[in-house]
This record gives structure tokens, C-alpha cells and sequence, in this order.
């Protein structure tokens, strides 16, 4: 089994905040007791969550194992190959790779966990927030995005999208000029803010401030129950590629969750273009042709 799925508490820690509140019991007994939780059966760890085995066994197909005995093994092959990096000393520089892996093995793992993140996305994304957001998207001509660091390629992607179907997009890098834009736009214009720890300063208070004013806001993120979330009438909520750092192994600035963000800007915009079909096809006609001159011949 490979690296036990890239160490299966860290694919826990990246679903838990889109489960339902039975699920992230479950997901908190095996985060907090992970040593006891491989030595049990279903019916014990049920019993210790206080949830059913039923419940339990959802939670073994969500988190990608094929049965209880194979969520089992790897929870031990996790915990074997974290106390042999502490033993070491070896830190993974990124997600889930550590020195000594080639050149192929660093293929598979990132194409993993890539995988892995857009499985997750499907999982935790709500189809009712999503439709809320949608709902606030089309409601309104004009989107002003808030983002920074690798979280810009979402908003970016969001601005290239929702330009398409003939919404006028408000989205610039510097932070100070995101916090300028909010001016003068209450009642014309919903606020998006993407971040993937749901904690970067520039990004929620640019969110509160836009809600402050009276804007409909939107959040992207892998931290359910964030500040950032605490300023937003929709939630899209993903899996996050990695818990927060708690010292000694490192922090980096994820890719892999940005595919997430990506997988939820998408959505976003083709449920906006569906609900108003006729008027987006128009638009994708024109910038189609405008794409089509752009290209040699």
C-alpha cells in the first residue's frame, strides 16, 4: 500500500471539515487517538466515537480505504512510517515526499495527490452552498475577488470564466488595491475571497469589510469554521492538501490544494452559466471568436 495512502491522517485532516457532524466525530477520535484506534474493531471505535458502525464504515469508504481491516493497516503502516521519520529526522519538503525519492516516485506521489484532492473536493463541497453562491453570482453584474500568494490562480481562473459569460470582474494582486476595490460597489457587485487556510489577514478583512458594507460574499477554503468563513453568506468548503504545520515539520505553501480551489471556481461559474444558458452561449460565441484571432495561423 503506498506510504499508507500518503499517510492516512493526513487525507483525514483534509476531509474533515466537509464532513457532517457524525463523520467529523469519528474523524476526531482517529486524529486524537490514532494509536488506539488501529488496535480496535469497528464496533469499539464506534462505541468510543459514539456513533454507529455503519456510520464508522461510511467514514473507512470516504477516507479511501476498501474495509475497516484495510483503514486498519493503514493507520499502522502511518504510524510506522511517521516514527521512522522522527527516528531520522526526515522532513518532507512536500507533500508526502522526503528525501531519497526519485524522480518516478515524485511523480506518482504528486499525481496522487492530486487525485486525491479533487476526490475530496466532490466529497465536501455542499451542493446547497454552492447553489447559494450561484444563486448570489447571478443576482449581480459585477464579482470583485480577494486573494493572494498561490490562492491567486483560483481568482484568476474565476476572472477568465465569469469575463466569458459577460460579468464584469473586479481582481487585482496587491492586497491594499483588493481593500480599495470595496469602495462603491455595495449593491452592485458580490465579493469572493479564496483562501485555502481561511486565515490570510489581507484576504478576511477584505471579506469582512466588502460584507460590512452590504455585499453578498463568498468563501473558498479548506478551513471550515475560519475567520474567513465567519464573513460569508456561501460556503464552498474543500479539502485542504495538508494539516496546519505544529512545529518541526515545516510549512509550505501547497499546489495541491490549489487544484481544489480550481475544481470549486469551475463549478461555480458552469452553474452560473447553466441557470441562464441562452445569454452565456451568446457570450462564449463572441469570446470564442476573440480567442480564435489570438492564435497563428
Amino acid at each position: 500500500m503506498q506510504a499508507a495512502q500518503a499517510e492516512i491522517t493526513r487525507r483525514i485532516n483534509a476531509l474533515r471539515g466537509g464532513l457532517n457532524p457524525t463523520l467529523q466525530r469519528v474523524a476526531d477520535f482517529v486524529l486524537g487517538r490514532t494509536l488506539d484506534a488501529k488496535a480496535m474493531s469497528i464496533r469499539e471505535l464506534a462505541g468510543e466515537a459514539g456513533v454507529s458502525q455503519a456510520s464508522v464504515s461510511r467514514f473507512v469508504r470516504l477516507v479511501g480505504a476498501e474495509s475497516y481491516q484495510d483503514f486498519r493497516i493503514m493507520l499502522a503502516e502511518g504510524l510506522t512510517r511517521r516514527a521512522a521519520g522522527a527516528r531520522s529526522g526526515e522532513h518532507e519538503v512536500y507533500e508526502g515526499i522526503a528525501p531519497g525519492d526519485d524522480a518516478a516516485a515524485i511523480i506518482a506521489k504528486v499525481s496522487r495527490r492530486q487525485t486525491e484532492i479533487i476526490a475530496g473536493a466532490a466529497l465536501t463541497l455542499d451542493p446547497g452552498e454552492l447553489q447559494k453562491a450561484a444563486d448570489l453570482v447571478s443576482a449581480h453584474h459585477t464579482l470583485i475577488f480577494f486573494a493572494v500568494g498561490s490562492s491567486l490562480l483560483a481568482a484568476e481562473n474565476g476572472v477568465m470564466r465569469f469575463l466569458r459569460i459577460g460579468k464584469a470582474c473586479i481582481f487585482n494582486r496587491d492586497a491594499n488595491i483588493q481593500m480599495f476595490s470595496v469602495a462603491g460597489l455595495a449593491g452592485r457587485a458580490v465579493a469572493i475571497g479564496i483562501s485555502d487556510s481561511g486565515r490570510t489577514r489581507s484576504t478576511v478583512e477584505a471579506l469582512r469589510e466588502a460584507r460590512a458594507l452590504g455585499m453578498p460574499t463568498i468563501a473558498v477554503t479548506s478551513a471550515a469554521g475560519s475567520p474567513l468563513t465567519r464573513h460569508a453568506d456561501a460556503v464552498l468548503n474543500l479539502p485542504g492538501a495538508a494539516p496546519e504545520p505544529t512545529g518541526g515539520e515545516g510549512m509550505y505553501e501547497s499546489m495541491v490544494s490549489k487544484m481544489a480551489q480550481l475544481t470549486a471556481m469551475d463549478a461555480l461559474y458552469a452553474l452560473v452559466a447553466v441557470q441562464d444558458h441562452d445569454k452565456a452561449l451568446e457570450r462564449l460565441d463572441y469570446t470564442d471568436a476573440v480567442i480564435a484571432r489570438s492564435r497563428l495561423k
